[in-house]
Order: structure tokens, then sequence, then C-alpha cells
């Protein structure tokens, strides 16, 4: 059976406190939330639940971000559908195009399809040798709702 990654903006579990009180014949059992310690910590969502987590962070992405896009892919080094890690269109494609990035300058070994599992140095040609990305080369992605805005 396979294992299931999921990308979750959701709201953390509330703690509660177990609080106890007789009154006479009777005993009341209350469950009353705590404040999380670590509540300013916790990231802020823009509270639209309609966007995909990746806009509604506003999470800037870059293909050196091996742990963040890790999470959308396969064990086998596949990126996850649309409908599993629930991105939008134009996300996944960035995600795509970074994990890609990623994997061809070697910065995700253990993460690559099997094709790739050759070794590095017996490749033919230019493919030996590890790519080096410089940041302005990732086109920005807008938002849906300020593409929609811009027609």
């Amino acid at each position: 059976m396979a294992q299931h990654k999921t990308l979750c903006t959701a709201r953390p579990a509330l703690v509660k406190q177990i609080v106890c009180a007789e009154e006479g014949n009777v005993t009341v059992i209350q469950g009353r939330v705590m404040p999380s310690p670590r509540e300013n910590r916790v990231v802020q969502t823009g509270g639209g639940t309609c966007a995909c987590p990746l806009c509604q962070l506003h999470l800037d992405i870059k293909h050196t971000d091996v742990l963040i896009l890790s999470q959308f892919l396969r064990s086998d080094g596949c990126l996850l559908p649309r409908r599993v890690s629930g991105v939008c269109r134009l996300q996944q494609r960035r995600v795509q195009q970074l994990v890609a990035m990623a994997q061809k300058a070697g910065l995700m070994p253990n993460l690559a399809p099997s094709s790739s599992k050759r070794d590095p140095r017996r490749r033919f040609g230019y493919k030996k040798f590890n790519k080096y990305y410089d940041e302005s080369t990732i086109r920005d992605v807008q938002p849906f709702s300020s593409a929609m805005s811009a027609r």
C-alpha cells in the first residue's frame, strides 16, 4: 500500500483542559479550550478556502527549497497530480518546473525518477555535469485572481 502525503493548511488541533466539578450528587466534567503557546508561530492564511495552499500563503519557492518541493513528489520521484496535492494549475506547472530544475541541478538525487539513476559521470556530453540556475530564469506565476482581473 502506498503512503499518501498531503499538504495541509488546516486549523491545528485544539488542546482542552479537563475540569471536574462536583455539585451535590452531580459530577460535572467539562473540556475547556486552552490557547496554544505556539499560537504566534502558526502560519496565517489569507482567509479564503478556495485558493491553493501556495497561492494562499504567497510562498516564493525556489528550486533550492528541496524540503518543500519533496512534499509534492511520490516516493519514486514523480510529481503528485493536482487532485492529490490541491494546488492550482499555475502552481502545479511552477512546481513541475522547479522539481525538474532541482533534479537536473543534482539537489534531489534520491527523489529522481528511476530512468535517471545512472551514474552521472557516465552520461554523454554536457549531461554528466550538474546544472546551475539563476533565480531570474524562473518565471513568476501570478495568482489566479490577479490574472483574471488583468483581462
